[in-house]
């Protein structure tokens, strides 16, 4: 995948959490599943024995990081 930002060649990988991986509009006052934040996005949800698992591109040249979360992508 080509970075949209500098047009590099970008790394694929994963970003790994024993916990949910969400998005969040604002910064939360307490941690939560994202079902009880308005507006949050659930990126890959939490496995007891496995944790959570998203694909996502890495570009060493911008330090930027891209996750798709098309439904095809959560893991």
């Amino acid at each position: 995948m080509k970075c949209p930002y500098c047009d590099e060649e970008m790394k694929c990988g994963v970003i790994q959490s024993p916990h949910e991986i969400n998005w969040k509009p604002k910064k939360a006052m307490l941690f939560g599943n994202a079902k009880f934040h308005n507006g949050a996005i659930i990126l890959s949800e939490s496995s007891f024995f496995k944790g959570s698992c998203v694909e996502a591109y890495c570009c060493e040249n911008c330090k930027k990081i891209i996750i798709d979360y098309s439904e095809k992508n959560i893991k």
